[in-house]
């Protein structure tokens, strides 16, 4: 699983940030369908491959996360969308929460979690509200959705700062062979390039296969910079780990033949003086993900 929830705080966590957090409890997540045990795997330094969450004992029946490799699988050629609504579970709103959220004594989240919290059955038993809109913490969640569901695009998508109000809307893929002023903010992407990010105390900075070509040779290339100064060691080499094993994933799947790249998606702020370059101050507001972004 990509992602689950949070036991003492009811909210969302991306496998990704089992990276920033120490120390990570193994007994405290659940799935987001259906509050089956899940375990964090892969998330020590030595481990190789992406941190993920096992629901090792199973799932409970009629969990919706269960189904998703099916319902993504025929996501990925056809509209899944029908009249009576989106069939799976979905990010549909970027929070970015200062401070995690003050737990009870008896360990359930004192204010309503992200998608909905807990209610109580009609058997005066607690169960879990089942709320397909829920709020991802990172923007990484929401980049999976983008691709993953590539015919279903209008699924409604709220990003502070941002204007529009779709998935369709909200991503914007830079000019692969331009260099341009982009009006206004978006969730952007492209593909990361080969060449190794440039590092030091004040930022980290990350080139991109996009921009500006002359004879065939990418003369002004995109650039994404992290303005890290004030950020935690922690922060730093978990934004830094992510796209060093993305880079790895791309080059090693171009090896293979595969049609998968390494997708930098990232909120920021573009230069003023150097339209080739962008600014991200949140490490929640970048993420790299491997796959092939398809287009209807």
């Amino acid at each position: 699983m990509e992602s689950a929830r949070d036991k003492r705080t009811g909210e969302i966590v991306d496998a990704e940030q089992l990276w920033i957090i120490n120390p990570v409890d193994p007994m405290g997540y659940e799935c987001r369908g259906c509050s089956a045990q899940a375990t964090p795997c892969s998330y020590r330094p030595e481990n190789k491959v992406r941190p993920y969450f096992s629901a090792k004992d199973g799932h409970n029946a009629g969990c919706d996360v269960e189904g998703e490799v099916a319902l993504v699988k025929r996501a990925r050629k056809q509209r899944v969308t029908i009249r009576e609504g989106f069939p799976g579970s979905f990010p549909n709103r970027l929070v970015l929460r200062d401070t995690r959220p003050v737990s009870s004594p008896d360990g359930s989240p004192t204010a309503p979690s992200s998608d909905g919290g807990r209610r109580t059955g009609s058997n005066g038993s607690s169960e879990r509200c089942r709320n397909r809109h829920w709020a991802a913490q990172t923007i990484r969640p929401i980049c999976r959705t983008f691709i993953n569901y590539p015919f279903d695009r209008d699924l409604p998508l709220v990003v502070p700062g941002v204007t529009a109000d779709t998935y369709q809307h909200v991503f914007r893929s830079l000019k692969s062979d331009q260099v341009i002023q982009y009006p206004e903010p978006r969730l952007f992407y492209a593909p990361i390039s080969w060449k190794a990010s440039i590092a030091d105390d004040d930022r980290l900075e990350i080139q991109l296969s996009y921009g500006e070509w002359k004879e065939r040779k990418l003369t002004r290339p995109y650039r994404v910079r992290m303005d890290w100064t004030d950020w935690s060691a922690a922060k730093r080499n978990y934004v830094s780990r992510e796209i060093e094993t993305a880079r790895s994933e791309y080059m090693t799947a171009k090896k293979r033949g595969d049609k998968e790249k390494g997708w930098l998606f990232f909120i920021g702020r573009q230069d003023e003086s150097d339209s080739t370059l962008f600014h991200v101050d949140d490490h929640r507001l970048v993420c790299c993900v491997v796959n092939e972004v398809i287009y209807p």
